[in-house]
């Protein structure tokens, strides 16, 4: 019955939001060559299935089925109904994904590195009965890892049936075999569930502000004192509060990269905080007042914030108590309920203070909404920054993008929020994980694909791509996760293959 279903509603989903073709990221496909199905070329592989292992299942699928905006299903590749390999990676990795499965055909020994080929999902290219033939493989989503958290705790995704934003309607399933996440955070959850015993690190990635060609708001570059490093800090914190400036907030539900901007908002506040210094400015709140006064950066700060201490009316923060939408779960926004105080009344940055503004936009798919936001895009909302990975803002610069540009400039090497020389805790490195699921039915290959990334190989093509690759010793690090009791998983340090506790399967990476 499981299958039947699967069938049934993948077949309405691929006629539905496709119109006939499978679309893949920015209007193509990932396409493979003609292999027969089930093979590996060089590499003995054993394609199994659940049904053919006698063992208890270790989860329960659970909760509402995830969201997506049904134009968000270009970030889908191949065909789940023949796969044999199903990855939900974390979307921002869509900028070396391509090259990633290229060359994993090469390590597993079934390609030569020009497949599978990205080609174009026009007229002239791949039709239905081309992709059923040729992508056989490989079934990959490259959206926000909390939008793929839910879709496998629950077994299932809608497409269109989430806000106004949608514009088609579809639900299909898919049994992943690997997840990647940028944060545990998310590790964590599906350990509570069952789903995982073990997530190790893979890559490394920063943040930055992505800004119009120019930064024609001096959005992080104006000067207010003759520290360089600290005007920077305190200008992105106050022009993220402005009522001036329009910025682009993460989904705070199912974005990963939201984790990594709450964190640098509230390490950004910390450090301006501790090397407070006197600013004199004339300065537009979030409810449009202004203000010309000379005053400590840091009261300058808690005057922003007591702006948006609560949802201002028409904010994402108020909306989503109301709609309830995209997965939301918290029953206030305010600063204070979300724990952005250092003590009571004294507020510290996070991101439901921009939520809470009514001037800014929520995402849903950050990559694509705040590039076209900023490049003002027909269909797009405006927005004058966002945070972004800086592989997506190198991504932007290698195509040519001229249009945007980030807090450190556009040069590749170079790019990011810049970090203080005195505190190396500002915009640090944030470390991506992967784990092999309890609903993989490809266990073998999956195994392959994780290790493959960790390998030299894997790192070489990330880091080509701007990513940050990890020492041996960072490599062995990652989590071990206890089989859950009364839904909760105790976590504990992974210290190197072997060291956790492997419930769930035999072997370790």
């Amino acid at each position: 019955m499981k299958n039947e279903f699967k069938k049934k509603k993948l077949a309405h989903f691929i006629t539905a939001v496709t119109g006939g073709v499978l679309l893949a990221g920015s209007g193509a496909v990932l396409a493979h060559g003609n292999h027969e199905s089930g093979k590996k070329i060089g590499h003995e592989y054993a394609h199994r299935h659940d049904h053919d292992r006698d063992r208890e299942k270790s989860y329960t699928l659970q909760g509402t089925c995830a969201f997506l905006p049904a134009d968000r299903a270009t970030e889908f590749h191949g065909n789940p109904m023949t796969s044999q390999l199903n990855l939900g990676m974390a979307g921002n990795q869509w900028v070396v994904f391509d090259k990633a499965m290229q060359q994993f055909n090469v390590w597993i020994g079934t390609g030569d590195g020009s497949e599978p080929a990205y080609r174009p999902n026009d007229a002239s290219g791949w039709t239905l009965a081309d992709l059923n033939q040729d992508a056989t493989r490989y079934f990959i989503e490259l959206i926000p890892p909390g939008q793929i958290r839910k879709q496998i705790k629950s077994g299932c995704m809608l497409l269109g049936n989430d806000e106004e934003r949608n514009f088609l309607s579809g639900n299909f399933q898919v049994d992943f075999d690997v997840f990647a996440s940028t944060n545990y955070n998310l590790m964590q959850d599906l350990a509570n569930s069952g789903f995982i015993d073990e997530a190790v690190p893979y890559i490394q990635n920063k943040l930055d502000l992505m800004v119009a060609e120019g930064n024609p708001l001096s959005i992080g570059g104006d000067s207010y004192t003759t520290d360089a490093d600290f005007d920077k800090q305190f200008d992105i914190l106050m022009d993220l509060l402005s009522g001036d400036v329009i910025a682009s907030n993460l989904d705070h539900i199912n974005e990963g990269i939201h984790n990594a901007a709450n964190k640098y908002m509230g390490a950004a506040h910390d450090y301006i905080r501790a090397n407070d210094q006197e600013v004199t400015m004339t300065y537009t709140y979030a409810d449009g007042t202004t203000e010309t006064t000379t005053k400590m950066a840091s009261a300058w700060l808690q005057d922003a914030l007591a702006k948006v201490a609560t949802p201002m009316a028409g904010s994402p923060a108020a909306e989503r108590l109301i709609s309830r939408d995209a997965g939301e779960n918290h029953s206030s926004h305010d600063l204070a309920a979300m724990g952005c105080e250092y003590s009571p009344g004294v507020y510290k940055f996070c991101e439901f203070a921009t939520l809470n503004k009514a001037n800014t936009h929520e995402s849903r798919v950050h990559h694509v909404e705040t590039p076209n936001g900023i490049m003002l895009v027909e269909g797009y909302e405006p927005v004058d920054t966002g945070f972004v990975w800086i592989t997506e803002l190198a991504y932007q610069i290698n195509a040519g993008n001229t249009a945007v540009t980030g807090m450190s400039g556009s040069t590749i090497g170079s790019l990011g929020i810049p970090t203080p020389a005195s505190d190396s805790s500002v915009n640090a490195p944030n470390t991506y994980s992967l784990a092999l699921l309890a609903t993989s039915e490809n266990e073998d290959r999956g195994r392959d694909f994780i290790n493959f990334l960790r390998a030299t190989e894997g790192q070489t093509v990330y880091t080509d791509g701007g990513f940050g690759g990890l020492t041996g010793a960072q490599m062995d690090g990652g989590k071990c996760y206890a089989k859950p009791v009364d839904g909760v998983s105790v976590a504990t340090d992974r210290t190197g293959p072997g060291s956790c506790d492997d419930w769930l399967r035999n072997g370790s990476f």
